[in-house]
């Protein structure tokens, strides 16, 4: 009767211990996987994040610029200077001279009557293109064979920014056909 006895205590005492090398490898083992997971979405969803407001960023600063210069190009006088990176006006109602130019390598500035603004930084290409306003019979603009002769300024320039030093998916693309008015 006391054998019998001592063996269930036994095997309570046994049931009441710690766990086992096995059962806490298992868990340490299932703990790290979930928490690696959470770190990797995390790091995902951060990377995602900082994207979009980058590229939302670029988006508004690209808009902003080319209002501006819509604005300013339409309202010209006379186009005095165009080149594949810069385009010189005067503007019909203020007769102010406005230059809008890209330094090759980072900003697109304007310079108005000499004071210079940065109006896009991080600016990968950009370019003018001068044409004529009479398309041809196919709707295709004739390109001005002189500053003067220019009533369509196009333009296009492409914008990216760098996330954690690399170029991932942050570019903003602008193309704009403007027409000046006088």
């Amino acid at each position: 009767m006391f054998k019998h006895f001592s063996s269930a205590l036994k095997r309570r005492s046994q049931r009441r211990r710690g766990w086992t090398l096995m059962e806490t490898m298992v868990a340490t083992i299932g703990a790290s996987a979930i928490v690696g997971s959470i770190l990797v979405t995390g790091t995902s969803v951060i990377n995602t994040m900082a994207a979009i407001v980058n590229y939302n960023d670029l988006n508004s600063h690209s808009r902003n610029t080319l209002d501006t210069m819509s604005c300013d190009l339409r309202n010209t006088a006379i186009v005095t200077s165009l080149t594949t990176s810069q385009v010189t006006v005067t503007n019909s109602i203020t007769g102010d001279s406005i230059s809008y130019s890209w330094d090759g390598t980072n900003n697109f500035t304007r310079n108005l009557n000499g004071s210079k603004t940065i109006m896009l930084n991080g600016c990968d290409s950009l370019t003018f293109s001068g044409f004529q306003r009479n398309p041809t019979n196919n709707f295709q603009f004739v390109p001005a064979h002189t500053a003067s002769e220019t009533k369509l300024i196009s333009v296009s320039w492409r914008c990216s920014r760098q996330i954690l030093g690399a170029k991932l998916n942050t570019e903003s693309v602008q193309t704009a056909q403007i027409c000046i008015r006088n």
